[in-house]
């Protein structure tokens, strides 16, 4: 009998250390002191237990515990449903655009963060549902943590954008809003193309202020590729950004500013009627003000946004020639009508001063083509919507329209200069719908 519950044990213990080697280490030692099996049994099990997890290939697939302190996985699961409706009134004719009634997976994240120990951590964050169908990086990052702060060697955003910076799991709306996408999206000759993320070193640290810490004053720099992605290496330019803030907790409150400083932020590889000195702004200063105010259920976020672009180019018949300072801002209330339904408005304004924008530059999906794509000076919107949540921000659905319009049609420029017909407008009906899941 005793034979057979070592024989029995012994054969567990090989079996489970593929998947818990160090556990079972554990258990066989405790079994030896029990004096259930000798010391010989012991060495010759762990043996077995190596080579078994090593023909297994589960040293190629994990990593070593040797070389690891923990390995944690992450994902992001977003489906939407999103409706629009698009026209644009012109000399008083109005004209439809394209309806927009679709269904898409609005993300797909899985990440992955190993600590190796030393300070010393690496984290990939990997978007499968991007557009380019074999999906992109998110986030890749070395990360070194000290005393002195946090560094951070790679891909990731850069502080500009109060509502780009919070992460797209936690936004109160469904959708970031026009102002947002002007300036972190991409640039496409109107789009600046300023914030988001780029690769370089990236700075930050906090400092708790005040007996007990009721204070924190968080700060950060970075200098990056001056373009956008995680593989450009198409100039030689770099990006600087600075960023302070301070909350204090006793009042709810959170104030900070952001800084960018980047001679290829409003680049225009393909800018059409934009052009500029060797096919680039000369200079971009942006500034981002922001707050936060928490009291009871409610929560009010500001921030503003404005930059100057030196646009340095010799054409007299573009919207590159004089200087641009596009400027805009977003105001949203958040407020919890119970444990977890949460009501939400948001209001956006930007004024290109020129440069111009288009429905598609601030609305995504929403496409235009033909009489109906025109290029407008202004914009506004209101969003309003409710957000349920299950298990806070782990499983949600939420539910948001928005209302927009863009005015002061630009039908061209005249040394440099636009020309404005303040009689047409556009606007934009769009309805959202958006379930997400966390682990």
């Amino acid at each position: 009998m005793n034979s057979t519950l070592k024989s029995m044990l012994i054969a567990a213990a090989a079996i489970t250390s593929v998947s818990a080697f160090a556990q079972d280490k554990a258990t066989l030692d405790l079994l030896v002191k029990k004096g259930i099996i000798t010391a010989e049994e012991r060495a010759k099990t762990l043996q077995t237990a190596a080579a078994t997890k090593t023909a297994s290939g589960m040293d190629r697939v994990f990593i070593k515990e040797a070389g690891a302190n923990r390995l944690t996985f992450s994902g992001r699961i977003q489906g939407q449903w999103e409706m629009a409706d698009y026209s644009e009134t012109v000399s008083g004719v109005e004209t439809q655009g394209v309806d927009l009634n679709t269904i898409l997976m609005r993300r797909l994240y899985l990440g992955a963060k190993v600590d190796v120990g030393a300070g010393f951590s690496g984290e990939l964050v990997w978007n499968f549902a991007d557009k380019s169908g074999a999906g992109a990086a998110d986030k890749a990052v070395v990360t070194m943590e000290s005393q002195v702060g946090k560094f951070d060697l790679g891909y990731q955003k850069v502080n500009f954008g109060q509502e780009e910076n919070t992460s797209s799991s936690a936004l109160y709306t469904v959708e970031r809003s026009m102002v947002t996408r002007y300036w972190a999206e991409s640039n496409n000759g109107r789009r600046v193309g300023f914030g988001a993320r780029h690769v370089g070193l990236h700075y930050s640290n906090k400092v708790v202020i005040g007996e007990g810490g009721p204070g924190t004053l968080a700060y950060g720099a970075a200098i990056v590729d001056a373009v956008q992605g995680y593989s450009s290496a198409s100039t030689n330019d770099f990006g600087y950004y600075a960023n302070v803030s301070f909350d204090w907790k006793p009042l709810g409150t959170t104030v900070g500013i952001n800084f960018g400083l980047t001679p290829s932020g409003a680049t225009s590889a393909t800018g059409g009627a934009v052009t500029a000195v060797n096919g680039k702004i000369a200079m971009a200063e942006g500034f981002n003000p922001y707050f936060k105010y928490v009291t009871g259920d409610l929560t009010v976020l500001g921030e503003y946004i404005v930059t100057a672009l030196d646009a340095s180019s010799t054409s007299t018949s573009n919207r590159g020639y004089l200087d641009r300072d596009p400027s805009g801002y977003n105001l949203t209330l958040a407020y919890k009508l119970s444990e977890n339904l949460e009501a939400v408005a948001r209001y956006s304004a930007l004024d290109t001063d020129g440069r111009g924008q288009k429905v598609s530059d601030g609305f995504r999906e929403v496409t235009t083509t033909g009489t109906a794509d025109s290029t407008y000076d202004k914009s506004h919107s209101i969003f309003v919507g409710l957000n349920y949540y299950f298990n806070k921000n782990n499983a949600k659905i939420q539910f948001g329209y928005e209302k927009a319009k863009l005015e002061d049609r630009i039908t061209g420029y005249s040394s440099g200069v636009a020309t404005i017909n303040s009689a047409a407008h556009a606007d934009a009906d769009i309805f959202r719908l958006q379930a997400q899941v966390l682990f």
